[in-house]
């Protein structure tokens, strides 16, 4: 397929100004909050993407890690529709959005996981591992999304938008979690 039949446009130069669109049509400056907010929620759902990518697939405990990570990005996304849209937007009704189905089946995965590490009441230090790093490195980042939702939240509003800082907020902590799991997994000898 040439990149003339691909009817997914790379390049519009509608940003060229400085401005850019978000999914209701509203053109705002990119330095605006929900540009911000959408960025930072973007380097998240990529920097679990490189977590997942630094998995392996023979264990089976890693395929069920590989499917967890997939089903959490492809909720980011979800959430990134959210953010785009104008609290009260007609297109806000149109898009799926995070509910409390989605808070508790990351609960599971949140539960699973932290049933699988002994973690000692101290601090950590990142680096043990290299893929124990990355996940240190993706809940960090999580961490700067949910803030920048939150201002979104106090400066624009959006009850859906809370959804996705609840999510967030338990994201990292299954951050926190899955890098001492990563830590202590990559560390031992295994069969």
């Amino acid at each position: 397929m040439s990149s003339t039949d691909d009817e997914s446009p790379v390049r519009t130069g509608g940003g060229d100004d400085g401005r850019s669109t978000l999914i209701d049509g509203d053109r705002r400056f990119k330095d605006d909050i929900a540009f911000e907010a959408l960025g930072a929620l973007d380097e998240a759902q990529v920097a679990l993407g490189v977590c997942r990518s630094l998995l392996g697939d023979r264990d089976d405990v890693e395929v069920r890690l590989r499917a967890d990570l997939e089903w959490i990005q492809r909720r980011m996304l979800i959430a990134g529709g959210v953010v785009a849209a104008a609290p009260g937007s007609p297109h806000l009704k149109e898009l799926e959005t995070l509910g409390d189905e989605d808070l508790a089946t990351l609960d599971r995965v949140f539960s699973y996981w932290r049933g699988r590490v002994t973690i000692p009441p101290r601090f950590f230090i990142a680096g043990d591992t290299s893929i124990g790093a990355e996940f240190d490195r993706a809940r960090t980042v999580v961490r700067r999304a949910e803030r920048a939702i939150v201002r979104l939240i106090h400066e624009r509003g959006g009850y859906e938008r809370t959804f996705v800082s609840r999510f967030l907020n338990a994201l990292s902590d299954l951050g926190f979690v899955l890098a001492r799991w990563a830590d202590e997994f990559y560390r031992e000898p295994r069969s």
